[in-house]
């Protein structure tokens, strides 16, 4: 039950992030007087729809992905010009400039999208990025300002058994083998929910402050002052030395003091001025993760066609995210405060890439219409210097400058080219996903 609602819940922030992005779109192109005559979140047969004005709105079967339809995205055929293209993709050029502009009606000549500036251009085709990112915000500074991050206490979680290295088969499985000595917090009495009040007399106030006097303090004998049961008790522990990893990614490793023990977390809220800086970590990790894309897909191509084990810091696709939203809320380690700081958190984290991504300069995606749009606008201004010096004729007035629009239809191989990539990057995850999907704790 629990799982079937983490899956749904998660979905639903899915489809309504879809559908804001759409609206992204929607509101600049209306504003500047664009015709749009469908507003539809999904794909496929239509389940239900509604039309207002000049525009349908609608959801469709499959909610994978939303778009609006404005007209004239691209103009008329300039045959002026002869096309680039071998007659074959020529041919197919303008059969899909005929489907794109078979909604333009008498009177809608002024309303088609490719006769707008190139400034508001931008503008509508930004608008859906704009909105993914104002919802990334959104996520992110209310569970950095109302939940915070979660910190270490110095109050004890659990108390390890044995001593075996961090980077062992043994500590991912959590098992200790016979020949393991026993872990000095376990020698010593240590016990989950002790509070670690003073070492050596030294008074304790964060879990780092114990952790550097424990690490190098191998070999040598400790006197722990811990709060248990609202009283004090004191302690004799000896760390010894063991490989404990060194960063958060579990890419290096040290040798130091180690006594066997985990600290109990809790949330701490930051402060309005201090949650900017964690947002700017995040989108610096965004672009980085958005770099290192295609090296993931390598490694998923590796587990789907080569059997090997899958990356839990890999690509992963909408199954492979709803899987992770249905086991977050079934599972039993995480309380609900860890349930919702990850699920709101992970669809923070999808808003961001969805922006990120988008703005990429490829058609079909909405960074491909900017860059068309950046391009019509040095065009424009080339063509307003050489009217400029241009001569003027015997009665002063100097000949009127055609328009000037960058035909998309010409980029049809492009965007053919662009979605065979991502259909076929799509189907391998979630391929991957339901096959090997990632769970929580890789």
């Amino acid at each position: 039950m629990l799982y079937a609602l983490g899956v749904v819940i998660f979905a639903l922030g899915i489809l309504i992030s879809i559908a804001l992005h759409e609206v992204g779109h929607l509101v600049g192109a209306k504003k500047f007087g664009v015709k749009v005559t469908q507003y539809m979140v999904g794909f496929g047969p239509t389940v239900w729809s509604r039309k207002r004005g000049d525009t349908e709105y609608g959801v469709k079967a499959v909610p994978f992905g939303g778009y609006i339809r404005m007209i004239g995205m691209v103009p008329p055929n300039d045959t002026s010009k002869p096309s680039r293209w071998p007659r074959r993709m020529a041919s197919a050029v303008e059969d899909f400039r005929q489907t794109s502009r078979c909604e333009v009606g008498p009177g809608d000549e002024e309303r088609e999208f490719y006769r707008l500036t190139p400034g508001k251009k931008m503008i509508v085709m930004l608008g859906g990025p704009a909105m993914n990112l104002v919802i990334y915000l959104v996520l992110s500074m209310a569970l950095l300002t109302l939940m915070g991050q979660k910190n270490p206490t110095t109050t004890v979680e659990s108390v390890s058994q044995c001593v075996v290295a961090a980077n062992s088969a043994d500590a991912a499985a959590g098992t200790c083998p016979a020949s393991a000595p026993d872990a000095p917090a376990a020698q010593a009495g240590l016990r989950p929910g002790d509070k670690i009040v003073a070492i050596d007399g030294a008074a304790i106030t964060s879990w780092d402050q114990a952790v550097a006097i424990i690490e190098r303090s191998a070999g040598q004998r400790l006197t722990m002052t811990v709060q248990r049961d609202g009283a004090q008790r004191q302690l004799s522990i000896t760390p010894v030395e063991n490989t404990k990893y060194a960063n958060d990614t579990g890419t290096a490793t040290f040798v130091a003091g180690y006594i066997g023990v985990s600290p109990t977390e809790r949330y701490q809220p930051l402060s309005v001025t201090a949650a900017p800086g964690q947002i700017g970590s995040q989108i610096s990790s965004a672009f980085r993760a958005l770099g290192s894309y295609p090296q993931k897909i390598g490694s998923l191509w590796g587990t789907v066609f080569d059997g090997k084990p899958r990356d839990p810091n890999g690509a992963i696709g909408v199954v492979g995210l709803g899987r992770l939203g249905g086991d977050v809320a079934d599972s039993h380690v995480l309380d609900l405060q860890d349930k919702i700081y990850f699920l709101f958190g992970l669809l923070a984290s999808v808003n961001l890439l969805l922006c990120l991504f988008n703005l990429l300069p490829l058609l079909p995606l909405d960074g491909g219409h900017v860059l068309g749009a950046l391009i019509e606008s040095v065009r424009r201004g080339a063509a307003r210097l050489r009217a400029r010096r241009a001569t003027a004729g015997p009665d002063g007035t100097r000949a009127a400058r055609p328009p000037i629009f960058v035909d998309t239809a010409q980029f049809l191989p492009v965007m053919y080219a662009v979605t065979s990539v991502l259909v076929l990057v799509t189907m391998l995850v979630i391929y991957a996903d339901i096959v090997k999907p990632i769970t929580i704790g890789g």
